[in-house]
This record gives C-alpha cells, sequence and structure tokens, in this order.
C-alpha cells in the first residue's frame, strides 16, 4: 500500500518536488496531480493522505488534519505569483467587482483581510475560471507569475506584501497537510508517513544546492529568464516553518474569524 500524496505542479513547491525526484526518494508514494482547491478536497474526502495544501484548509478543519512540522510553502517580503490585477488604484476598488481564481482558497480569504480589515473596502467577488477577463482579478502561482509578465499596464498587488506591510511577518499559503489518522502509530501508513515527513525536511535542505541545476529545463523559462526564476525560488520563496510562520498562522486565522460569511 502507497501513500497517497497530493502534488502542486507550482513553480512554489517544485524545488521540493525535484528532490524528491531526483535522488528517488518517491517510490514508496502514488503521486496525486492538482491545483490547491483540487488537491484540499481530496484531503477532505479522504483520496489523499497527505499534501501541500491550502493553509486555510488545515485552518479550518484542524479536527481532521494534522501538518508536517518545519515545511511549509511561504513568501518573506514578497511572494510575486499571489497578485491582485487591476485598472484602478486599491482605493478605488471599493464597491467594485473582483474576479477571483477558481483554483485557490487561501488567497481568497487573504484577499478580504487586506480588502476589508486592513483597508476598510467592501468590494463584491466572483469566483471565475477565467478571472483576467475582469477589470480586476487576483491570479496566484504559474498563472500570475505568467501574466504579470505579458501584463498590458494593469497595475499590480502583491498580497504577501500588503500582509507583510500590516502585520510584519511572512505569509504561509499552504502547509504539509496530513490526515489525523495517519498519524497514528497503529496505521498501516505510518511508518511510510514517517519516511515521507523526514524526506520532505531533507528536500527542504537541500534543495537550494540544485537552484542552477533545476531551472536548466524548468518550462517558465518559456516567459521568464533564469535570472527572475531563481530570484522568485531564492527571494520570494521560504520553505521554513518556524515560530514566526505559525504567528502568522494565527494572526490569519483570527482575521479569518472576523470576516462575515459570503457565498460566492
Amino acid at each position: 500500500m502507497k501513500l497517497k500524496v497530493g502534488w502542486i505542479q507550482y513553480a512554489n513547491v517544485y524545488p521540493i518536488f525535484y528532490v524528491l525526484e531526483k535522488e528517488n526518494l518517491l517510490e514508496d508514494v502514488h503521486l496525486v496531480k492538482g491545483v490547491p482547491s483540487q488537491l484540499n478536497w481530496a484531503l477532505r474526502n479522504n483520496l489523499i493522505d497527505v499534501s501541500p495544501s491550502s493553509s486555510v484548509e488545515y485552518l479550518l478543519n484542524q479536527e481532521l488534519y494534522d501538518y508536517i512540522d518545519g515545511i511549509c510553502i511561504s513568501s518573506k517580503e514578497y511572494v510575486g505569483s499571489v497578485l491582485l490585477f487591476s485598472e484602478h488604484e486599491l482605493e478605488k476598488i471599493d464597491g467594485e467587482k473582483i474576479l477571483l481564481t477558481d483554483q485557490s482558497a487561501t488567497s481568497h480569504l487573504l484577499l478580504r483581510i487586506i480588502l476589508e480589515k486592513f483597508m476598510g473596502l467592501k468590494p463584491f467577488y466572483d469566483i471565475s475560471s477565467a478571472p483576467h477577463t475582469g477589470e480586476s482579478f487576483l491570479l496566484i502561482g504559474d498563472d500570475a507569475l505568467r501574466y504579470r509578465k505579458l501584463n498590458n499596464g494593469k497595475k499590480v498587488y502583491d498580497l504577501a506584501n500588503l500582509w507583510y506591510q500590516h502585520t510584519g511577518l511572512p505569509f504561509v499559503f499552504a502547509l504539509w497537510i496530513v490526515r489525523k489518522e495517519i498519524t497514528y502509530p497503529e496505521n498501516k501508513l505510518y511508518t511510510k508517513y514517517i519516511q515521507l515527513k523526514d524526506r520532505l525536511l531533507y528536500a527542504r535542505n537541500k534543495c537550494k544546492a540544485y537552484f542552477s541545476e533545476m531551472v536548466k529545463d524548468y518550462y517558465l523559462k518559456d516567459f521568464m529568464t533564469e535570472e527572475e526564476i531563481l530570484y522568485y525560488w531564492k527571494e520570494n520563496m521560504d520553505y521554513e516553518l518556524t515560530e514566526k510562520h505559525k504567528k502568522s498562522l494565527e494572526t490569519f486565522k483570527n482575521y479569518i474569524n472576523l470576516l462575515e460569511f459570503l457565498k460566492y
């Protein structure tokens, strides 16, 4: 029996999976590809066991999950790949519609906290499979990286930086979430889970040594230079999960509790 592990094919987590594949550390794992919203659903419905998934999925369902300590997908002061594009200054978005990518969960709530709680704005939101058709829209991951390069004049707002400006904290976009029953020693997959946990922490520590190699044939070179990709991995992304990151998660959860429920 193999451990079923979610696989987000975004640049932000690529360095971790690169090490795992390069050093043949996935032989006891069945990888399940998906965007964050799909893998959140798969975790919740017991279709996968472990996944790098939206931090909000853990925060709102802690009775179902644990997380692997020491590793996450976090920004530093900027993230570069969770971006609000708009024809307007932020203050002018009040009362306007924002189209949200259907690939995300955490970023939707982060955007609402920034606009509603930090800035006192009240825009409208709609989830779309083609958000770039709107006057204002949220993109994440490689879509955000690509659109920023091809941007035809829209203003660009980095959500991680807006969070950092107001809190002084990095933002944790994803945790390595595990279904709680897998963490019990009597579970048949427990040994394989512990093995994966150790390998993930190893990959976290080792990935920087592979940056120059992994960038050579990476597909983002279709629209980004090697230097831009390396800057993204080195300066924007952080895979450590420290007390500062945990404080950010707790702060995020507290703000989520202040939001009014919205049905998109």
